[in-house]
């Protein structure tokens, strides 16, 4: 096509970016750092309306277990149309991916270790956390308390809940999932479920947990899948992944944004990083890259967040691997004492314009699996 022609299309592109300025970077490049030791800093932001959605409570089946939060099950959904001002373009929504390590009562008996975690928690508005291996239940609500006392720097109020699966795993070591998420940006869309493996099939040592997020203000609107691999069974298991996507979409009909995140145990002799898998194909972006160390005893990438290619579009570029050792000044022991993994993240935007997520579809974004 020649220059000339596309001149009229260049102009129309030139005044919708003018006239919606600050919503969203087409040219933008994700390029995450290996190590972050910045935390991220979550908004705050209130309104005049609300509007409840009522969660309900998953019966696991297999061993009658509820999967709740344990909490008011009612969450405020902020509608920005009547604020004084339009929020949406400059709304980020903070996800990250945290395996920390064995949670249970000991860890949350120790006041340094659970104030690190506390801290580290506060940086994003959805965290998946894995690894809960406490069968009185106590630990994870303890943790939320502690997430949830005090004030931010504009002496805010902090305002986390949570859900939570039930106890899974084949051995006696149960561990279990939790979404960890910030009311103030974000509330729970749908029934948390935990994927049910076909009839006759075992592909998951625990099988992954889901349920939808949407941001109190703007158009973020997400499936999360959240997955611990058996480290011996990784590849497997990351390429079953696929198979739970297409599943969700069963259940979530007309849904095609889905955030995959974890402990893939994807690295080292587990996983071959560099190789093919079925969740490396055209529908899917890695955000969290292979030269990433996202372990504080060795150089693997075993933790990952993984994005279906529709949410490309809302991707800031800032994510990464969270260096909490390197952000409060901890030892070596003081490190390893929090988890062996270091959290994983990626922000949002809470909003993109429909003219403009189609452009971002449509051009090269940068991005590589």
């Amino acid at each position: 096509m020649k220059i000339r022609n596309l001149l009229p299309l260049l102009l129309i592109f030139m005044l919708l970016t003018t006239l919606f300025s600050g919503c969203i970077s087409l040219g933008e490049i994700i390029n995450g750092s290996d190590v972050n030791t910045s935390p991220n800093t979550s908004d705050n932001l209130t309104n005049n309306s609300n509007v409840s959605t009522n969660v309900s409570n998953e019966t696991n089946k297999s061993n009658g277990t509820n999967e709740t939060n344990g909490t008011n099950d009612t969450n405020e959904t902020k509608v920005c149309g009547i604020c004084g001002e339009d929020l949406r373009p400059t709304t980020r929504v903070n996800v990250s991916a945290f395996n920390i390590q064995i949670f249970g009562a000991s860890k949350a008996s120790n006041a340094e270790v659970m104030d690190v975690l506390a801290k580290t928690i506060r940086n994003y508005d959805i965290i998946g956390v894995q690894e809960i291996r406490d069968a009185s239940g106590e630990s994870l609500p303890k943790l939320v308390q502690l997430v949830n006392s005090g004030t931010d720097e504009n002496g805010t109020p902090y305002n986390y809940d949570y859900v939570v699966s039930s106890r899974l795993g084949r051995s006696s070591s149960k561990e279990q999932y939790a979404y960890i998420y910030n009311k103030d940006k974000v509330y729970v869309a749908s029934e948390p479920i935990t994927y049910p493996e076909p009839d006759g099939a075992d592909p998951f040592e625990r099988e992954p947990y889901m349920v939808t997020f949407r941001s109190n203000i703007g158009n973020f609107d997400a499936v999360f899948i959240l997955i611990h691999t058996k480290p011996d069974d990784a590849k497997a298991e990351i390429n079953e992944l696929n198979h739970v996507v297409e599943y969700a979409k069963t259940i979530y009909v007309g849904q095609e944004n889905y955030v995959i995140m974890g402990d893939f145990n994807a690295d080292g002799s587990y996983f071959n990083e560099s190789g093919s898998s079925d969740l490396k194909s055209e529908k899917y972006v890695w955000l969290i890259g292979n030269n990433m160390t996202t372990t504080t005893k060795t150089n693997n990438t075993y933790d990952r967040i993984v994005i279906t290619k529709s949410l490309e579009p809302y991707v800031t570029g800032n994510l990464g691997v969270y260096n909490y050792s390197a952000a409060y000044g901890l030892n070596a022991t003081q490190t390893t004492a929090v988890s062996d993994h270091y959290p994983v993240y990626a922000e949002f935007f809470a909003w993109v314009a429909e003219w403009g997520r189609m452009l971002f579809i449509k051009t090269e974004s940068g991005v590589s699996a």
